[in-house]
């Protein structure tokens, strides 16, 4: 799918809930220590002030994922089934605090239950993706053509679809490898994400 959450959104940015794991710790106190007794964990002395409370950063907004294409254009059909049928080259924003892995899908949002594309195990630090190229690292989901990686935009002759692309920042990794189903890879994405980054884009088929 290649839309930027803007054009699903009002500022094109999405968050999502931190997993399990991911709860701020925080320690604050308000009492004073009795007379005679000794400040302690929970208590502060005269004057003394504790330190501000103690949080994990807070998951950031990012901002929209660039494709060979503007947000909400259409398709080249060198991403498509019509042509080379490649991934197209990608970047985006630096992964927000926490981030322990990073993944992309291409859905269909008018055909959603076809798996196009699903890559994960990208590592934190990186913010961009050669066309057709798999990172060092990196594992692709089983597609809905029964292969694993890649397969483009494809809708029915005389038909126009979006697309969806998202750059999900997951707060721990999904665990999974190459090959596996493409509704698992996409249940454990959703679990551990924490924020995304998104871009639309339509493509058309001339009827047959």
């Amino acid at each position: 799918m290649l839309v930027l959450a803007s054009s699903c959104r009002d500022d094109g940015r999405t968050l999502r809930e931190p997993p399990d794991g991911f709860e701020g710790v925080s320690i604050s106190t308000t009492s004073t220590p009795e007379e005679g007794e000794e400040p302690g964990f929970d208590t502060l002395a005269p004057g003394e002030t504790f330190p501000p409370e103690e949080t994990l950063p807070p998951v950031e907004t990012t901002e929209a994922v660039t494709a060979p294409w503007a947000d909400g254009d259409a398709i080249d059909a060198r991403f498509t089934c019509e042509a080379d049928n490649v991934a197209p080259a990608l970047s985006w924003p630096a992964a927000p605090l926490g981030t322990a892995e990073i993944a992309i899908t291409l859905d269909d949002l008018d055909t959603p239950t076809f798996v196009h594309w699903i890559i994960a195990g990208l590592t934190p630090d990186t913010t961009s993706m050669d066309e057709g190229i798999v990172p060092i690292g990196a594992y692709e989901a089983t597609n809905g053509l029964g292969d694993i990686g890649y397969t483009g935009p494809c809708p029915s002759a005389g038909t126009e679809h979006v697309y969806l692309i998202t750059v999900h920042y997951l707060g721990m990794p999904t665990g999974l490898l190459d090959g596996v189903a493409g509704d698992e890879l996409y249940a454990s994405i959703v679990t551990a994400e924490v924020a995304s980054a998104e871009v639309t884009g339509t493509f058309s088929r001339a009827g047959g």
